[in-house]
């Protein structure tokens, strides 16, 4: 079935559409009519830090520099860009490798939407969105996951290595395998090759460490209780971090907040449901142990939690912006919808019947409405861009 483009771009770190990151599975929030925007922007969030932070992803590989890592790629009213940020725009953790296979081009369409997202988070500022409540209920709701991300970052500075050698040797036979292949491409896939494995078993060192450190335990006969006797309170609790605890009622939270069907209109019930409330447990387990940890670690307050946090505070402000200024008065009018469903009327089929427009009407107007929204935050940004002063550094690119 048709479906229009999304609203929101890409964000700046994320180099590919991810999924939630198996190791810590986020359940991102469905927002209903009237309900506030925190619960689905900290399921973005959340989302978006983990899979930069801990996700593993695709990596591209080339010469080391600390130097490089730590050089202004580029200045916006006087913000840096600085390298470590734009090699992670490509997937590569804490910037530890060099992506000089990417073609420079490539990396100036890269660098173009980290000067977007630098504009729209300084233009938010400008706005006081920084002094409202739900941008700071939302850096408070994710603290913990920005001291995890900066772990994450610590141990992957620390132990990921991949040699020059190895890489040259799979993109050759990356490219012998796909003729015709890009270098960048082909670079991507002979990293993910060889430092996938390596980077699983970081993120698996690192959970299991956590875990024993700060005594994280599911108790199996609390959940068993559930799924037989269906009475359990929700003060019961069912899993532990050293004394933090767990309770029903929190894993009912995270089903409401991802957008579970009501029991009592016939659908299943899926808080009794061992092997969804299982995967809820160990999320947050995995979660509030590697916190704990990272705060055992003396990650607070180091540079690389300062700068995670001045890098969600970005995101924040960007998808405030983007939300309520530049597309807030974007409308779609039954017309245009009428119109779009016309037009895509031979993909409004199911079961060899036309779906009458009544059931996709809102999915639909969704959907316009983010091609709308799209083109309105473009214009926006035309704006912005005129009146900023921005500087891109071309002898560093290169070397990025």
């Amino acid at each position: 079935m048709w479906r229009g483009r999304m609203l929101r771009r890409r964000p700046a770190g994320a180099p590919v559409e991810f999924p939630p990151p198996a190791m810590v599975q986020s359940h991102v929030s469905r927002r209903s009519k009237g309900e506030p925007n925190v619960n689905r922007l900290q399921g973005k969030f959340l989302m978006l830090l983990l899979a930069a932070g801990i996700a593993g992803g695709m990596f591209v590989a080339g010469c080391s520099s600390k130097d490089v890592r730590q050089e202004a790629v580029a200045t916006v009213n006087g913000d840096e860009i600085k390298g470590t940020e734009l090699r992670e725009f490509f997937g590569v953790p804490a910037g530890v490798f060099a992506v000089v296979e990417i073609p420079v081009e490539k990396k100036k369409e890269a660098l173009d939407q980290l000067v977007a997202v630098r504009l729209l988070a300084q233009e938010g500022r400008s706005l006081g969105l920084d002094n409202t409540p739900e941008f700071k209920e939302i850096l408070q709701r994710n603290d913990r996951l920005v001291r995890i991300r900066a772990l994450v970052r610590k141990e992957i500075e620390g132990k990921l290595k991949v040699t020059n050698e190895e890489i040259r040797a799979e993109i050759a036979k990356v490219k012998e395998a796909n003729k015709g292949i890009s270098d960048a491409d082909a670079t991507i896939r002979a990293v993910k090759s060889v430092s996938g494995s390596r980077v699983q078993k970081i993120q698996t060192d690192l959970i299991a460490a956590a875990k024993k450190e700060v005594g994280a335990a599911v108790d199996n006969q609390a959940v068993a209780r559930i799924v037989k006797e269906g009475n359990v309170p929700d003060d019961a609790v069912l899993a532990s971090v050293g004394d933090e605890k767990i309770l029903y009622g929190d894993v009912k939270k995270v089903l409401h907040d991802y957008g579970q069907a009501d029991p009592r209109q016939g659908q299943p019930d899926l808080s009794r449901n061992p092997v969804v409330i299982g995967n809820i447990l160990e999320r947050e387990l995995t979660i509030r142990a590697l916190a704990a940890y990272a705060k055992k670690q003396g990650v607070d307050g180091s540079e690389d939690y300062k700068s995670i946090h001045r890098e969600m505070e970005r995101f924040v402000l960007r998808s405030l912006v983007a939300d309520n200024v530049a597309a807030k008065n974007v409308e779609v009018t039954d017309k245009e919808i009428e119109a779009a469903y016309l037009e895509h009327s031979a993909t409004m089929v199911r079961g060899g019947k036309k779906v009458p427009l009544a059931m996709v009407k809102e999915q639909i107007r969704a959907a316009l409405r983010n091609e709308k929204g799209t083109k309105a935050i473009d214009a926006y940004l035309v704006e912005l861009k005129k009146k900023a002063k921005i500087t891109v550094n071309d002898a560093v690119l290169p070397k990025v």
